[in-house]
């Protein structure tokens, strides 16, 4: 009677033993290649290029990308100077180049302004890409009524 309940006992040891060195591999995931090019084939429209400039300045989730959204408005500037969004995409490098100058000169410390002045000039730039863009909901707004 002894002598199954060693068989059993052998044979559950094995069992176990086999199934430790087993070793179970998840699926390998298809990797897509990335696109060398833009996603959409082509020259991208002056709305492309000024959405890519917004979105890159960010919004409460994500921090500013200042110098991708500042070429973007470059950019459209240069290759459209017919666009209606030219005087707009302007203003941002304009009010980019600010926020940047004002950054710089607060992480150099010892600047001839004063803390509250430039927390003061941060918030009011902050207040105008605020009324640029909803400046340019409204012009969108407008040329839908208009068509």
């Amino acid at each position: 009677m002894l002598f199954p309940v060693k068989k059993i006992s052998v044979l559950l040891l094995i069992i176990l033993l086999a199934g430790a060195c087993a070793v179970i591999r998840p699926p390998e995931e298809k990797k897509v290649p990335f696109p060398d090019g833009p996603a959409v084939p082509g020259t991208p429209t002056d709305e492309d290029l000024f959405l890519l400039g917004t979105s890159c300045l960010g919004n409460d989730e994500l921090r500013p990308d200042y110098f991708n959204s500042r070429a973007a408005f470059e950019k459209l500037v240069t290759t459209y100077p017919g666009s209606r969004r030219r005087q707009i995409a302007k203003q941002f490098i304009r009010l980019i180049d600010e926020i940047q100058g004002l950054q710089s000169s607060a992480s150099a410390g010892g600047s001839s302004t004063p803390n509250a002045q430039l927390r003061r000039e941060n918030a009011r730039l902050k207040q105008d890409l605020e009324r640029l863009k909803l400046l340019e909901i409204e012009s969108e707004k407008r040329d839908k009524k208009l068509r």
